[in-house]
């Protein structure tokens, strides 16, 4: 019986292993890129996304890895969502055009590497598929939302959390769709090219 328990308590901590490991990813990369002005904040998570898109899956990858850069993603892309509502309610819309076109082209352009390394080898047996990673960091991000939204309203009130909440949603549907549409539309591509796999001759 003891061995029994003794097994099972590995299996008990990983899923508090990985909720640590998403909290510690996500608030990290949150105050990076939220303290940054538009521009480097979506460098910083343009790097963020295209080398975690290489590495997330790898072999030499550990599970907890995995977790840790999916949280950072989510926590990055809230980041660079808050720094842009930020500067946005500081210039008028005609100032802020480069700021915005900068930001959607870097992180376009990380779109596309993200969808060319998860696209290349999205059938091997070892990586997750594209579908499930972007259904993970959906989820990841709703909930760190979520969360940053109740932390607003504990320190501002009702008021102050419903128009960050509406702010910071607005940003965030744009930063989500500039990386995730290019990294979407490059994997169809891929898949469109690739060379079919020949059916086994009858015997």
């Amino acid at each position: 019986m003891s061995a029994i328990v003794h097994s099972g308590r590995p299996a008990a901590r990983r899923p508090l292993r990985r909720l640590a490991a998403i909290l510690l990813g996500g608030t990290a990369a949150w105050l990076a890129t939220a303290s940054l002005p538009p521009v480097p904040s979506a460098v910083l998570l343009s790097l963020l996304l295209a080398g975690g898109a290489s590495q997330v899956g790898a072999p030499l990858f550990s599970a907890l890895g995995t977790w840790l850069l999916s949280g950072a993603a989510a926590g990055g892309l809230l980041g660079t969502a808050a720094s842009l509502t930020g500067k946005a309610q500081h210039l008028p819309p005609a100032a802020h055009l480069p700021t915005r076109l900068t930001t959607v082209a870097l992180l376009a352009l990380a779109g596309v590497v993200g969808g060319l390394c998860l696209g290349r080898d999205a059938d091997h047996p070892h990586r997750r598929h594209p579908r499930d990673l972007l259904r993970s960091a959906s989820a990841l991000t709703t909930g760190l939302f979520a969360f940053v939204v109740t932390l607003t309203f504990l320190h501002q009130g009702l008021e102050g959390a419903r128009a960050f909440s509406s702010r910071l949603s607005t940003t965030l549907t744009i930063v989500v769709t500039s990386v995730v549409l290019p990294g979407w539309l490059v994997q169809q591509l891929q898949l469109h090219h690739r060379p079919a796999t020949p059916l086994p001759e009858p015997e």
